[in-house]
């Protein structure tokens, strides 16, 4: 993507979050989502985790995260890092472009929360083999991503194509939890939980899928 690409881009993320339209905050799965933070850092089994959250926005989901560690958090937004900041003081917060390598150490993290951050991605692969390395053998990569099920996938493409495929909207990927697997098993990850969830809890978690949700954990070995 050339300079003048990746500068539009960051522009239209800039506006979205500094109108207030990007937030985990806002979004009907949030509390799904906080469950199964909680549900995964108590699978990781290790006090004060060192984490890193990948794409924070503007940190409704760090400001959970840092219930249970330390939190080392980066957005490609500068609007959505002002917001995480004005948020979260005591969080050290960097804008990074996710189609670089972090600029983090290797093995220096025990977890990493990347939540509906790959869809917007042209090589989320790359991201994954990053993540890979900046994780402690034995970590975890707490995955969430936008599904909609088989019936959902049917209705769309029968009645909602052209709007929800949007050229202008900024997801870009489409995930299945088959392609997700594949991505992270590529990168040397063992999948531990694979799941969905709706947009509240009930029936519609079951029937109307929303949101993929992925555990991957590095070996130990």
């Amino acid at each position: 993507m050339s300079s003048d690409q990746k500068s539009a881009e960051l522009q239209e993320y800039n506006a979205r979050y500094a109108s207030g339209g990007y937030s985990g905050g806002r979004a009907g799965y949030k509390n799904n989502f906080i469950r199964f933070i909680g549900e995964s850092m108590h699978r990781l089994g290790v006090p004060q985790p060192a984490i890193l959250d990948i794409g924070c926005g503007d940190g409704f989901f760090t400001e959970t995260l840092a219930k249970y560690g330390t939190i080392t958090a980066t957005d490609f937004s500068d609007a959505a890092l002002e917001r995480a900041r004005a948020r979260l003081p005591q969080v050290k917060f960097f804008a990074h472009d996710l189609g670089k390598p972090f600029p983090l150490e290797d093995a220096s993290f025990d977890a990493a929360w990347c939540s509906e951050v790959l869809e917007h991605l042209f090589a989320p692969a790359f991201t994954a083999g990053e993540v890979f390395r900046v994780l402690k053998p034995g970590g975890i990569f707490m995955i969430t991503v936008p599904y909609h099920g088989l019936l959902k996938n049917l209705g769309i493409a029968l009645f909602g194509f052209d709007k929800h495929y949007d050229p202008e909207y900024p997801h870009i990927r489409f995930f299945t939890r088959n392609t997700l697997r594949q991505i992270l098993v590529k990168h040397g990850f063992v999948i531990e939980f694979m799941g969905s969830c709706g947009s509240e809890l009930g029936m519609r978690d079951w029937f109307v899928p929303t949101n993929i949700l992925c555990v991957a954990r590095k070996p130990k070995v």
